[in-house]
């Protein structure tokens, strides 16, 4: 047989190290590689950093230079003319207030914003003074009266306890002998009830059996009587006889019972039975007695035997009632026994039922009343938390995250006071640049209004002036960007005619409150003042303008194509991850001409895609 062991112990080996099954996958891992590249069309993505730093919003249009002209000055609101500050012909400085409408509750606002600042101003030094030794001493003493409650809470919790537990012996204790008290009330009558159930039932069977002599005296007599003149009587003696008779025999059917076999209900059905049969024979007797007296004396029955049975009925009578009259006893007897059973019985058995059920209400309410007491208890020791919380907190040094929210509420309030100010400049005129004022349109107390949608209706201005700088540029700006514009934003300029590397500035000095439509267009014209230079310029040379709208500084900002949206309006820009795009979900700020600005989400160096591409 051939030896194969020279192969298959190295392979064993082979097989038992981890470094071959390591190479082994990355061998499998290369060729799926390999497989993947040269079976489908690879996607390139091409991607650009997070970037940190300066972020500018700017406008940019081409306008021509003019030599310096009237500026047409007007408020940005309708109103009433309150303050003119300026004539016809004087000289104005820039920033110089030449005209006022009403503000009318802009002025409130503003002074509004101001107090809101103060307040806010006096929270936060309120703060950073912390708290009086008045006010924290009135903090020590609630803190020592919530204590002093919550010690009268534990007694009045620990007291209870003891006493309802007390109580709950106490009740028990009853429970324990009303029960003693109740068999003893058992053991006691019991036997003084057998005893005359007993004697009554003796009494019974014996009577049952002496009935006997008196049923046949009454059948004897009945049977050897002559002619009577009573039938009536003769009839009632032989009526109660069979009656008598049926009672004995249902008596004896259920004295074929033992003693200890009757039940309470047989004893009294015998007791009925037995009185019932011996009630029925004295009646017997009674109708026999006056059947034999109604007897008519003839041959058979002289006088003297009449006589003779008279005195036997007499004497069957007494012994019949006797009978009667000793079970009548013993069954008074059987019930005073049973009745004093029952009372005590009773009564033992109330008592313990009165007890008991003192002894499970005071048990169910022991668990409640507990419970009552020991929210008393947690709830004072609450107070008492709260209290000791209150004094640390007075006697703590303000927080930094205290101290950063009182800032913020001082920052926020010099916000809105910025923007009622900045709300009120609107009903201002400032003079734009330096200047002669050639025309004041308005008096004091007029209205001021603005109506007409075409240059042709527009409404005149308040104010017009010469300016003295010696050009301007006058430019169009879409209304996608005008909003972004305001008076005073610095500008850049560059001219054809000296080319891209000489640059200019400037500053915007008016916008035009009412549009031009240029082909369908809404435009607003702006007007630019150029700083003085020192380099020749003409009227009419080509001038491209960028008017810096806003600027942020050390910002984080990404290419604009680089953001998407969602259906919902949610930003999100895509990361490589392992090789394949994941979303992340931004938040963005200022679109400057660099990128927009990222104030979350992302941050400084990430890589994200721009655009992908098949190759």
């Amino acid at each position: 047989m051939l030896n194969l062991q020279w192969i298959t112990n190295p392979l064993k080996k082979l097989l038992k190290r981890k470094s071959f099954w390591v190479i082994l996958a990355v061998i499998i891992i290369a060729v799926l590689i390999l497989m993947n590249m040269t079976g489908s069309k690879k996607i390139q993505y091409v991607t650009d950093k997070v970037k940190k730093g300066k972020l500018t919003q700017t406008v940019s249009e081409t306008g021509t230079i003019e030599s310096a002209s009237a500026i047409d000055l007007n408020f940005k609101n309708p109103g009433t003319l309150a303050e003119l500050d300026v004539k016809e012909g004087a000289e104005v400085k820039a920033k110089d207030v030449l005209a006022r409408l009403d503000a009318g509750s802009l002025e409130i606002q503003v002074k509004q914003a101001q107090a809101n600042v103060d307040i806010a101003a006096a929270s936060l030094n309120r703060l950073l003074a912390g708290s009086s030794k008045e006010d924290i001493k009135v903090s020590q003493e609630s803190v020592n009266n919530a204590r002093i409650a919550y010690d009268n809470a534990t007694n009045d919790y620990d007291n209870l306890r003891v006493k309802l537990e007390a109580d709950l012996n106490t009740y028990q204790a009853n429970v324990s002998a009303s029960q003693t008290a109740l068999d003893n009330a058992k053991n006691t009558y019991a036997k003084s009830r057998a005893d005359a159930r007993q004697t009554l039932l003796t009494s019974i069977r014996s009577k049952a059996d002496a009935a006997n002599t008196s049923l046949d005296f009454i059948n004897y007599q009945f049977t050897n009587k002559g002619n009577v003149a009573d039938e009536q009587s003769k009839n009632n003696t032989w009526y109660y006889y069979e009656f008598a008779r049926d009672k004995q025999t249902s008596l004896k059917n259920l004295l074929n019972k033992s003693d200890q076999a009757m039940s309470d209900d047989d004893v009294n059905q015998a007791v009925s039975l037995s009185i019932g049969m011996f009630e029925d024979i004295n009646t017997s007797l009674n109708s026999l007695f006056n059947t034999i007296v109604s007897t008519v004396v003839d041959s058979r029955y002289s006088q003297t035997l009449i006589d003779n049975a008279k005195a036997l009925v007499k004497a069957e009578q007494t012994n019949a009632s006797a009978n009667l009259a000793a079970l009548q006893a013993a069954d008074q007897s059987y019930k005073t026994a049973q009745l004093a059973y029952t009372s005590a019985v009773d009564s033992a058995s109330a008592t313990l039922a009165n007890n008991q059920n003192t002894l499970n209400s005071a048990s169910a309410n022991k668990d409640v009343q507990i419970q009552q007491v020991k929210a008393s208890v947690d709830s004072a020791l609450g107070a008492y938390n709260l209290a000791q919380a209150q004094l640390d907190l007075k006697k703590a040094p303000a927080r930094t995250v205290d101290l950063n929210y009182y800032q913020a509420q001082v920052n926020q309030a010099k916000a809105a006071k910025d923007l009622a100010l900045n709300n009120l400049k609107d009903y201002t005129i400032y003079a734009p640049t330096d200047g002669i004022i050639t025309f004041i349109n308005y008096k004091i107390g007029e209205q001021i209004s603005f109506g007409g949608t075409s240059n042709s209706t527009i409404s005149k201005p308040a104010i017009s002036m010469l300016g003295l700088n010696d050009f301007q540029i006058k430019v169009d700006v879409p209304e996608s960007d005008i909003v972004k514009v305001k008076v005073s934003n610095p500008v850049k300029i560059t001219l054809d005619a000296y080319g891209s590397g000489i640059e200019f500035t400037g500053k915007v000095i008016y916008i035009d409150v009412a549009e031009t439509v240029i082909s369908d267009v809404v435009y607003y014209k702006v007007t630019v003042a150029l700083d003085k230079t020192d380099l020749e310029i003409k009227s009419g040379m080509t001038a491209n303008v960028d008017i810096q709208t806003a600027q942020k500084d050390d910002v984080l900002y990404v290419p604009n194509r680089a953001i998407k949206e969602t259906e919902t309006g949610q930003k999100y820009v895509e990361i490589l991850k392992f090789g394949s795009p994941v979303k992340v979900n931004i938040s963005v700020g200022l679109k400057g001409d660099q990128g927009t600005e990222v104030q979350s989400g992302l941050n400084e160096g990430q890589e994200i895609i721009i655009y992908s591409k098949q190759q």
